[in-house]
């Protein structure tokens, strides 16, 4: 009998963030991680995109890394920002232009 068993392997010092996982401005929850915005040239993650509001509401919200607070303060169910809820307002919101293969 076979028993499958999965691992991650996330280099020391580097973080685990998936889609869904909360996000916690300054004064508290303001959404999830919907997607991340990637470079193309180094295949480096730049932003991620968060997914803000209600079902009739919602809006993207596209968060620079140098938002996130340091790693210590980054739990494996959230993800904390430095910034609150009224600078994320004040953030830039665009449509995210998708690539489905």
């Amino acid at each position: 009998m076979y028993v499958s068993t999965d691992y991650q392997q996330i280099p020391p010092g580097e973080l685990a963030v998936r889609r869904g996982t909360r996000v916690e401005a300054t004064d508290g929850y303001v959404g999830r991680v919907d997607e991340f915005v990637v470079n193309p040239e180094n295949c480096h993650i730049t932003h991620l995109v968060m997914r803000e509001g209600h079902l009739w509401g919602q809006k993207e919200v596209i968060i620079p890394l140098s938002a996130m607070k340091a790693m210590g303060d980054t739990y494996e169910d959230a993800v904390f920002l430095n910034i609150d809820k009224h600078q994320i307002e004040s953030l830039p919101t665009f449509p995210v232009h998708r690539r489905w293969s």
